[in-house]
């Protein structure tokens, strides 16, 4: 029973902890991108490189953290690991609220195209975010190892789908609401909503019974030993290895294109907060619909090659994006992205939790956030760069056609087929889990 109510908490705890920070960027990327008015010359290459530079704010914190997060995860009461990141998410938010009660803005003159200024409160909002960032880095692998230990496995894939689901909706209403709130709320009162996710989530948290974390068999060994152990782990299963690096490969483009749909709106679309807010809104709706959807079909003999389906329809959606200007196809286009999104997100985590003993899922759980993660904050910036050279129609281009490349790969990928299917490729020789 008590199992069941943990279940409860940390499906709450998870899903508007997962909230919280998409709620936040989406705030920080309009301001960022608002800065600029479309009458600024040279806007497009401006906002494109404020929005780099918010992403790049994230990626030493994130990339740290997920080389210890989940070697901490494994070691540690994961109860309290959560109570301490969330904790550190309020922080964050709360001090960005200060930041734009304050409003500082006078202008600062950074590298970049001829003229690339920032407000002096965007300098201000680098450092916090990137503190939203590591809290986020250290909730994902102890929230995703901590399920195992309240539900059997073979309820792993419909308790993925529900607290992933559960998250993207609270994600959705409250990237929709900053959307629709930003112009006449403001971004203080509007991250009221992010704020009011993670205290929910502290709730759920103080109320958790169980310390949720595996148990340790052998012997105990120093942290460095036990957070190495994680990575020769991974390194000795070829599988595991490959649908770990083509996940890193996956979260980069995809980086590279959703950095990128805040200026997609303004720019491209011509429109404002409002239609950001339903794109959003759509990405995070569909991923919820597929995240439970998948759970309809049948691919527990083949899982390796239904990712790579997923993977192949994923970015073959983000090339229909260069093609319209309309907000309607737009808006539906990524509500088809994110429910392909969640089909593999789902089917990837019943892979690992299934696969990999619950003692080391964190560190496994981890080093998918070292690559993956770290990367994303990278792929914006990429994005960013690469959006004010060539523009946003090629930044859609090239990464939905990469993304759907990745998933070509998977399918042919021996090893990674095998580990989907619940065998491990150890040195040379397969083994059933």
């Amino acid at each position: 029973m008590t199992s069941q109510f943990d279940f409860v908490r940390l499906l709450v705890a998870g899903a508007f902890g997962f909230a919280g920070p998409p709620t936040v960027g989406v705030i920080l990327a309009w301001m960022s991108v608002s800065t600029y008015g479309l009458a600024t010359p040279h806007h497009a290459a401006y906002a494109a490189w404020a929005l780099a530079l918010l992403g790049v704010s994230a990626t030493v914190p994130t990339l740290v953290m997920a080389f210890f997060s989940g070697t901490l995860a494994d070691r540690t009461n994961r109860r309290r690991l959560l109570r301490i990141s969330n904790g550190l998410a309020l922080l964050g938010v709360a001090l960005l609220a200060v930041v734009f009660f304050v409003y500082p803005t006078a202008h600062v003159a950074l590298p970049g195209p001829a003229g690339f200024f920032v407000p002096a409160w965007f300098l201000w909002i680098l450092p916090l975010w990137a503190l939203v960032a590591l809290a986020a880095a250290l909730t994902r692998p102890t929230v995703n190892s901590s399920i195992p230990q309240v539900v059997s496995k073979e309820a792993l894939g419909h308790a993925n789908g529900v607290i992933l689901s559960a998250g993207l909706v609270a994600s959705g209403v409250g990237t929709l609401s900053a959307g629709f709130l930003l112009t006449p709320w403001g971004a203080v009162l509007t991250l009221l909503i992010p704020l009011g996710f993670f205290e929910v989530a502290a709730i759920a948290l103080a109320t958790l019974e169980s310390d949720v974390t595996g148990i340790r068999k052998g012997p105990q060994h120093s942290f460095a030993r036990d957070m190495s152990e994680g990575f020769r782990y991974l390194g000795r299963r070829t599988g595991l290895l490959e649908i770990t690096l083509v996940s890193v490969g996956i979260n980069f483009f995809y980086a590279v294109a959703a950095v990128e749909i805040p200026l997609y709106v303004d720019d491209w679309l011509r429109l404002g907060a409002v239609v950001l807010g339903a794109a959003t809104f759509a990405i995070s709706i569909g991923t919820a619909a597929g995240s439970s959807a998948v759970n309809a079909i049948r691919y527990g003999r083949s899982p390796g090659l239904y990712l790579a389906l997923f993977v192949v329809l994923t970015g073959m959606t983000l090339l229909i994006l260069p093609f319209t200007h309309s907000p309607y196809v737009a808006v539906g286009t990524l509500a088809l992205f994110g429910f392909f999104i969640g089909m593999l997100t789902t089917i990837y985590l019943v892979v690992i939790q299934r696969t990999v003993p619950n003692e080391l899922l964190g560190r496994v759980f981890a080093a998918d956030e070292a690559g993956s993660f770290a990367l994303i904050p990278v792929g914006q910036s990429v994005g960013g760069a690469i959006t004010a050279i060539k523009g946003i129609a090629f930044t859609y281009w090239a990464a939905g056609g990469s993304i759907a490349v990745l998933g070509g790969i998977m399918a042919g990928l021996r090893d990674l087929r095998m580990f989907a299917s619940g065998k491990d490729h150890v040195s040379g020789r397969a083994e059933t889990s």
